[in-house]
């Protein structure tokens, strides 16, 4: 049959992280199944085909990436693809929320969730950025191109958190693009370094604040109190009764 699940192209532009081009991979390859089924109102051997050339492609690509716990989709019968077909995307959901939950921890020790005051700060200097590319000696079209950039470092600014790889490489694409300016040359590097100096103070913040919270220690209970045993020759005392606040005038 005339038909792919997924292009060259799709496969050229998958990440280099196996688990993430697993993720990448599924994702394309059920998209462009459920396209073809809506469009194309076969008989139910197309269906077959279709979701038999999904979980093959699927399950070879997981082995390939390292991804475990999916069941072999290699049947027979077309009965036995109909009913084989629900039990693998179960399996293959499951795997895809379990990457996306450790990424999810790992974006969160490479990325920083700023505050509004830095933002505002951030934004000043991004501003100036733009002022600097746009009075610079460059070309319209370099210009144009570190504009984008700037974009792309505001559209990341106004995410929950900031990730600082994203936000890094293209700060260093700016500073890159503007060693070459002969003119106000020294404002676009001293703005980048700002930016990256407000975003390390934010980083160090919340490291401090997680840190304090992960060491304090645990009050202890307080230990039993155990009255004295009488001795031969001392008595046994009653305990002496401790005061009560309700006892207390409160003056108020």
């Amino acid at each position: 049959m005339d038909y792919e699940i997924i292009s060259a192209q799709d496969f050229d532009n998958l990440p280099e992280d196996d688990e993430q081009c697993f993720v990448e991979f599924e994702a394309i390859c059920r998209r462009n199944m459920t396209q073809m089924l809506e469009e194309d109102q076969r008989s139910g051997d197309f269906y077959v085909s279709v979701r038999a050339h999904y979980m093959a492609a699927v399950y070879s690509v997981a082995q390939q990436c390292g991804i475990p716990n999916l069941p072999d989709p290699h049947v027979s019968e077309q009965r036995e693809t109909w009913k084989f077909y629900s039990t693998f995307a179960l399996a293959v959901q499951g795997e895809v929320a379990r990457i996306r939950i450790q990424n999810r921890r790992a974006r969160g020790r490479l990325s920083v969730q700023i505050t509004d005051n830095t933002r505002t700060k951030i934004q000043h200097y991004i501003d100036r950025l733009r002022d600097t590319i746009q009075q610079s000696d460059l070309s319209e079209a370099m210009k144009q191109a570190l504009k984008a950039k700037l974009n792309e470092l505001e559209d990341e600014l106004g995410q929950r958190r900031l990730s600082f790889g994203k936000a890094m490489a293209l700060l260093s694409v700016v500073v890159v693009g503007l060693s070459s300016v002969t003119t106000i040359a020294a404002e676009g590097p001293s703005a980048v370094m700002h930016i990256m100096r407000l975003i390390g103070i934010d980083k160090e913040s919340e490291e401090a604040a997680l840190s304090r919270l992960a060491e304090s220690p645990k009050a202890l209970p307080a230990p039993p109190y155990q009255h004295a045993a009488p001795t031969k020759d001392a008595p046994a005392t009653k305990p002496v009764a401790q005061p009560s606040w309700e006892d207390e005038e409160i003056p108020f």
